[in-house]
This record gives structure tokens, sequence and C-alpha cells, in this order.
């Protein structure tokens, strides 16, 4: 149950108690938990909705909620808390980093990297703390070990320092912004023309972003052709913006600023390549943005069900269903006798989730449930 109007990301109208819309919808779940009585149940929501929500949807469904972030099993930082009402343990790191599911050869021309700030030479460097750091760089400094004062050269490494190509960090790593035309310095600097590195984490996607990198984020990627794009070289940990070199971590080569694909996308929810293709390029990211990580999904449900013979019959009721990922896991996990039950009203996510698995029971709108004589056919 993805709701917009509960996330941190929302700029306006964001419901931060329960009631609203918001709310209304949660009780539609609820309603259908106890009219549908299931043996086991699980619910999902953003960890970014505000406390009293977090509090009252824990009391109401009678379990403490668990964070999980999907960085742990999938090249994205996704910060979700579920609900349900059987014991499982933390996902086990997969040290999966965006670099280990880019396209060889994507489409696009590329944008600019602008003159970067001060703030931002730091970004170029940055990891996420000491310790990181410390494993980037190779050293047990607190400080770091560069001049990133130094305008004419911020990429001077003393002697014996070695650059790692790896990361150990669940959050992305941003490095700076691309040229833009926003009036204000905080529009300026809004998600969507942030650039991150390609060897951390990508940042969340991202359902009802807007442009540039709103809904993916950009990267500074490989490419192997640079004709008509506007690209950047990277020799020796140093890399030249603005006619100015800047240290920063990648391997010697050519790369270019842009959003991610939907196929890339996809593999950051842990879907198979062109499970939303279906729909336009815009319509996958939507959906996409607004599901689950499906490796996630399979960890929990996994934890009720390794015991469960995989022919047995399972009869699922799915709220909000989207893009059909609780169906996807169930059948990755070899359940072969299911009857899946939907509640989405969304045409482009039904779309999606019926290519795939054209035996879904399609219901409507979840509003139904409200109705006194309601029962699954």
């Amino acid at each position: 149950m993805h709701l917009a109007r509960w996330s941190i990301a929302r700029s306006e109208g964001r419901e931060v108690v329960p009631s609203g819309i918001g709310w209304e919808l949660f009780l539609n779940y609820l309603i259908a938990k106890e009219k549908f009585q299931p043996d086991f149940f699980l619910y999902e929501n953003n960890n970014s909705i505000a406390p009293a929500i977090k509090s009252q949807i824990s009391a109401e469904l009678g379990v403490d909620l668990m964070m999980i972030n999907a960085a742990l099993v999938s090249a994205q930082n996704r910060e979700r808390v579920y609900g349900f009402n059987w014991s499982v343990e933390q996902p086990s790191d997969r040290g999966i980093s965006l670099s280990d599911i880019l396209v060889d050869e994507p489409d696009g021309d590329g944008y600019s990297i602008k003159d970067l700030s001060e703030n931002e030479m730091v970004y170029m460097l940055r990891p996420s703390s000491h310790r990181e750091r410390e494993r980037e760089l190779g050293t047990t400094s607190t400080s770091l070990p560069v001049n990133l004062g130094n305008r004419s050269r911020a990429a001077s490494l003393p002697t014996g320092v070695r650059v790692s190509r790896t990361t150990h960090s669940l959050s992305a790593l941003r490095i700076g912004t691309i040229e833009n035309k926003a009036k204000n310095q905080a529009k300026h600097d809004s998600k969507q023309y942030r650039i991150y590195s390609p060897l951390h984490k990508a940042v969340t996607l991202c359902g009802e972003g807007g442009g540039v990198g709103a809904k993916t984020g950009l990267y500074l990627c490989p490419v192997n052709r640079a004709e008509g794009r506007k690209t950047y070289e990277v020799r020796d940990n140093t890399i030249e913006v603005g006619g100015v070199p800047y240290f920063i971590n990648l391997e010697d080569g050519t790369y270019m600023v842009r959003k991610l694909t939907a196929l890339e996308a996809e593999r950051l929810q842990t879907l198979p390549d062109g499970y939303t293709s279906a729909v336009s390029t815009t319509q996958r990211l939507r959906g996409l943005g607004n599901g689950w990580c499906a490796e996630v999904i399979t960890h929990i449900l996994n934890g009720a069900l390794k015991d469960v013979p995989r022919d047995e019959k399972l009869v699922v009721l799915s709220m909000y269903d989207g893009i059909g990922t609780g169906r996807y896991c169930l059948d990755k996990m070899g359940f072969t006798n299911m009857e899946y039950h939907a509640y989405e009203i969304d045409p482009y996510a039904i779309k999606v989730a019926m290519s795939n698995y054209p035996d879904i029971i399609q219901h409507g709108d979840a509003f139904q449930l409200r109705e006194s004589g309601w029962a699954l056919p």
C-alpha cells in the first residue's frame, strides 16, 4: 500500500495524522483483513510516513512494523516498513551497486555538469561516514587526504593511498548537479538535478516524480559511444568540469550523466527484464516507482510459506495490487496453485500485471469492500 499522500517527498498536502484520504485507504485494508480472515497478512508503506500514522497503523494491525531497506538485496536505497504476523530476520547484504545492473549502451545525449561548488567538490569524494571513508581510501585518518579546497587540483592523493572500486554503503553517493534554469537556489538543487555515483546505490525510484531525474535520479555512467553526446573523460581518478580538474572515484573511461532506463528500473525492483514492457516508458517508471522490491517481498513471504507445499492451493487477496509484484513473488517461490484476487484501479498497472499473469482476478475499486454483502466470488 504505497501512499504518495503520506510520503515526506510530497511538498504540499502531506497527511501527518491518521485521518484524511490516506487513512481511508488504509481502513479499506483493515476491512479486507477483517472480512477475508487470512492465515497470513502483509502490509507495506513508506518509512517516511509521519510517526503518528506509523504508530496507529502498528496498533490497528496488532504487530510491530519492521523497516527493511531494499538496498540489502538490490542496487536501490529504498526504505519501507512492513507489518506481518510471523517472524522474519533482516535479509543479508548482497553488496549490489548500481554499476552491477546498468545496461551497456543506453539511449540519450546526456546532461552537462555545472561548475562545482565547494560542497559538491566534497561530494565528488565523500563516502557517507568516516568508516566508509576509511574503507574507500585505505586510510584510518578522520580527515580527507585530499586538498578539496584547491580548485586548481582537488585530486592529489598522498603516496600509498589506494582508491577502492567497490562500495559497502546502503545509500546513494551524490557527486554534483547538472546545469539547469531553476530561478532560485532551492529548486536549482532539487532532487531532479542531482548527480550520483554509479559505484553506490541508486536513489529511491519515485512513481509520482516530475521531469529530468525526479523519477530515477541522474548518474554519471560509463558509455561506449561518445559521438553526439555530452560526455566526460575520467583519467587517473580525475574528471574535468568547466576546465577545472577534480578528484573522482571512478575507473578510467568515458562517462555520461543520464537517467536510468525502464529496464534498469526493473532491475532495481528485482523484476525480470521487460516485466513492464506492455506500457509506455513513462507508465513503466510510474508503476515501478509505486511498486515493491520483489526480493524483499520474497524474503518476507518465505518466512511464512517456506514449509507450505508448492502445489497447495493459495487464495490471495492483494489490495492496491499495482503491477502484480506479489503474484510474481509467489510464482518465483514455486507456488503452482493460486487463486489471486487483486484490487487496483490504475489501468496501466493492471495492464502490466495482466500481461504477465492473465490469471489474476481483477476487482477494481477497493472501496467496494465496504459494501455489507461483500465476499470473494
